[in-house]
């Protein structure tokens, strides 16, 4: 572990991180606006912390983080942002008030970039405490008053306009109170040690993830303007995102024992499909900040990955590169 992460705790390293490729990488948010940044840090964080806290606390797996992320989805775009009911902006599929494709790509985005990616990486960093709460029950309760002031604070200071009845924010509420409540339900993990049955090097892991991840994304970004009905659009789009998540689960990447370095060599791979399109992010949205943050982001990853190699010892059956 590098002499920055050794001053942070788990929790706050995961606080920070989790705004990071959603946001900055990608280009989506300024690099330099403060006050963007604050409501980037103060909705990401407590968002992908209490998901994280909640899979650890009910002993469940990645699917029960998979449907909290739909959950965390809706608070963002629905509640705060407002982007799944514009009736101006990425319409496409609209019915009933609601953009449909739009919100079909905003669940795989946030699902696998915003929640998925930032747990794995943070639990590969500080395996040692992967399967042990990181914060406290009052400051769980704390997190999500800061959530839901920021949804409804803050949030509405962002997105004013063009904002629906009251009967789209209950549904909405309805909706998360239903993932939270059948992602405590999900099945949790089978028992067994990845450790012993991941057969695929790292480098395979992060090639593979990359591609998938790359593969993912284009037909999610194009899928929208194809000459196709919406419901084709969306199946599509769907199809190809759970068909990439059956490609990991078949190589362990979701059960437990998985090795911190198979799971840094996994984020890394999703992380660099964004570093590959900085410049194609740079150019459309005049945001030089991507690149900044892109080669933050490469020296951190090899400089973790060089320190998590030194303390990883070989496997029976397995390559470390």
């Amino acid at each position: 572990m590098t002499g920055f992460l050794r001053k942070l705790s788990p929790a706050c390293f995961l606080f920070l991180f989790a705004p990071i490729t959603a946001e900055y990488l990608s280009g989506s948010s300024p690099s330099f606006n403060p006050i963007i940044f604050l409501v980037n840090l103060l909705l990401y964080g407590p968002g992908v912390l209490m998901i994280r806290e909640l899979k650890v606390k009910w002993h469940k797996g990645w699917l029960a983080v998979f449907i909290m992320s739909a959950a965390y989805m809706i608070a963002e775009e629905g509640l705060m942002l407002n982007t799944l009911f514009d009736p101006f902006k990425n319409t496409a599929g609209r019915s009933l008030g609601v953009n449909w494709v739009w919100t079909t790509g905003m669940l795989l985005v946030h699902s696998l970039v915003s929640v998925f990616l930032p747990i794995l990486l943070a639990e590969a960093l500080y395996s040692g405490r992967a399967r042990h709460q990181w914060i406290r029950s009052r400051t769980f309760f704390v997190l999500l008053a800061v959530f839901c002031g920021n949804v409804f604070g803050l949030g509405r200071l962002v997105a004013p306009a063009n904002r629906p009845g009251i009967i789209f924010y209950l549904v909405e509420l309805a909706v998360i109170v239903a993932c939270v409540v059948a992602a405590k339900h999900a099945p949790g993990p089978r028992s067994g040690n990845a450790e012993f049955n991941c057969l695929r090097s790292p480098r395979w892991l992060y090639f593979a993830s990359l591609i998938g991840t790359t593969i993912t994304f284009i037909v999610g970004f194009a899928a929208p303007s194809l000459p196709m009905p919406a419901l084709a659009k969306m199946a599509l789009m769907a199809a190809v995102y759970l068909a990439f998540l059956e490609f990991l689960r078949r190589n362990h990447v979701f059960n437990p024992g998985l090795p911190p370095l198979a799971q840094l060599a996994i984020a890394a791979g999703i992380v660099s499909f964004w570093i590959l399109v900085t410049p194609l992010t740079m150019i459309g949205k005049g945001n030089p900040g991507p690149l900044i943050f892109a080669l933050l982001t490469i020296a951190f990853f090899l400089k973790t990955r060089r320190r998590l190699m030194s303390l990883e010892p070989a496997r029976p059956g397995a390559l470390r590169d």
